[in-house]
């Protein structure tokens, strides 16, 4: 994905600003998205919470013009589209998130964290909450551009997929400095502040589990960074694995 974007971007201009435009924009993108999903609730804690997100220490780095740039923008892009699904009760939307979905796995192969937690919201919702056909309708409309990847792993020896899923775990192994580490970088993304008002209000967030677009986003932000904190015993994990699934927590 990021190669397809930077071809089209080449054929605007080679200057080095025109490519970095994508990782200029996209934190301003992502937290106009935090603040249209906040607003219905609290639109001075929606604007305030979208100006948390842009101060965030991966948005003001702007140094990524990687495979995460577009996994990034896509991912927030589905699950947007799946909350419009949830509160709008629409087909469209949720084919949209499906879409979104497909090219988030297109650009990184952790989009499959992010359909997983898709998964476990529609597993742990309320019985009537249950929208398994919304949910179909998503995998369906995703399975398009995950056949491509498929496909090019085929023509190319399944490089991508042994580098992801054998390769790069050679020096794998039990730490217990891994998971300290991993803690700190959880504490550096997501600010301590923040993570202190949550827990200070845990009650209130609790509370507010009961409304299922409420719940859905910290399905998404809790899935992915759960599995990274139990991977953690064995593997080092980069602060940008985390990078697509930041603005969920900005987004509760």
């Amino acid at each position: 994905m990021i190669g397809w974007l930077l071809f089209l971007m080449l054929k605007l201009s080679h200057a080095e600003w025109v490519l970095r435009l994508p990782v200029t924009l996209l934190p301003f993108a992502l937290a106009a998205g935090i603040y249209f999903v906040l607003r219905r609730a609290d639109e001075t804690k929606a604007a305030l919470a979208a100006l948390a997100f842009l101060l965030l220490p991966a948005n003001v780095w702007g140094v990524f013009i990687t495979t995460d740039t577009p996994l990034i923008f896509f991912s927030f892009a589905s699950a947007f589209a799946f909350w419009q699904g949830i509160v709008r009760r629409s087909p469209g939307w949720q084919a949209l998130a499906g879409a979104f979905l497909g090219l988030a796995f297109l650009s990184k192969y952790f989009a499959v964290l992010l359909g997983l937690a898709y998964v476990a919201y529609a597993a742990f919702s309320p019985r009537g909450q249950r929208d398994w056909r919304g949910l179909a309708l998503v995998v369906l409309c995703s399975l398009p551009f995950c056949l491509v990847n498929l496909w090019w792993n085929y023509e190319h020896c399944w490089a991508n997929l042994m580098f992801n899923l054998y390769n790069r775990h050679e020096t794998a192994g039990w730490s217990w400095k891994t998971p300290l580490l991993y803690a700190v970088s959880v504490l550096y993304l997501l600010s301590p502040v923040a993570l202190w008002q949550l827990a200070r209000k845990r009650r209130t967030a609790a509370a507010a589990l009961g409304d299922p677009a409420v719940r859905f986003f910290v399905v998404v932000f809790a899935l992915p960074f759960g599995f990274f904190a139990v991977l953690s015993a064995v593997k080092l994990i980069g602060l940008h694995w985390m990078l697509a699934f930041v603005p969920f927590f900005s987004s509760r």
